[in-house]
Parts: structure tokens; sequence; C-alpha cells
């Protein structure tokens, strides 16, 4: 990582660079101030996990009358768990999901969100939803494309985030 240019270097998120995963160790080394490709990849990956299966305070109306709603107090999502998938409103599942990743991702490129539900037949079932998710991570010299594979379990309210790879693997 020496080779790379100081405004090249990827930065952890500021809650990983505010976290000591070691406090005997007053210095941190430069692997732990450096993000590689794959690990900035993983973080989001497990940022969206945690926004995802986060349960947001305020209901639409409260957004719709506040400046909280789109701030850090309503990180998360509405509670979706209770439903079918039948009576769920697809599109605006999309849109919330959407919402959200551009409300508290930043390092996904906004312009690049993309947020689809797959609807075949092997991915839905009645107590769970699938999405695609896509988008370009910002990264020096040039941005990382990213596609996930959302699952959210409408008995739980469990959303898992997986690389979409991942998720052909598992069927």
């Amino acid at each position: 990582m020496a080779d790379l240019k100081r405004q090249e270097r990827l930065q952890p998120a500021l809650l990983d660079r505010l976290l000591d995963d070691d406090p005997s160790n007053p210095a941190e080394s430069v692997d732990k101030r450096v993000l590689t490709l794959n690990q900035l990849r993983a973080s989001v990956l497990r940022d969206l996990a945690w926004l995802f299966n986060t349960i947001a305070p305020l209901t639409s109306d409260d957004e719709a009358l506040t400046r909280a709603g789109s701030s850090v107090v309503n990180f998360g999502l509405p509670p979706l768990a209770g439903h079918s998938a039948s009576s769920i409103d697809i599109p605006a599942v999309e849109r919330l999901l959407t919402k959200a990743i551009a409300d508290f991702e930043p390092r996904i490129v906004r312009s690049s969100l993309r947020v689809r539900a797959r609807q075949e037949a092997e991915e839905m079932n009645h107590n769970s939803l699938s999405f695609e998710i896509e988008g370009d991570l910002w990264a020096h010299p040039m941005p990382l494309r990213l596609l996930l594979t959302t699952e959210l379990d409408l008995e739980t309210g469990h959303v898992q985030v997986l690389p979409a790879d991942a998720s052909r693997r598992r069927r």
C-alpha cells in the first residue's frame, strides 16, 4: 500500500476509525488505517446489513413533517415483519431500500444506485422477498462495481445482504 498516493488511499468508515481493536497497542499500523478494495466491499456489505436490520423509529407521516426523517435519527427501515409477500407493495420496498442507501451509505455513488426486486418464481415465496442492489462504490482511481442480493425474511424481519455471486452459489 506504500505505492499509493495519499489521496488515493481508501479510509475505513468513521465508526471503524473510532473503534480500537487493540487498546493495548497505542500505534496503529498502516493496514488498519487504509482499506483494500476487498475490505471496502466487505465493510459496505456489513454496514448495509446493519442498516437494513435496524428499524427506523419514525413513520412515513413523521418523515414528511420533519427533517429528522432523513437524518441519522431515522437510521434503518420501517418494520416489514409480519406481512406476506403478496400483501407487500414491492415498488414501495424498492423505494425504501433506495432511500435508505442514498441517505445512509455515502460510499455508493447515488447516481449509479439501482434496486430491483427479483420476482422469478424461485426467488419469491410466501414469506420472503429478494432484491438486487447494484451501484458503484467510490474508489480512486476509478469506481468499484457492486452487485448484491438482499434476502428479506418477512416472518422475522431479518435481512441478509450477500454478494450476488454468493447468493447464486447457495441455490
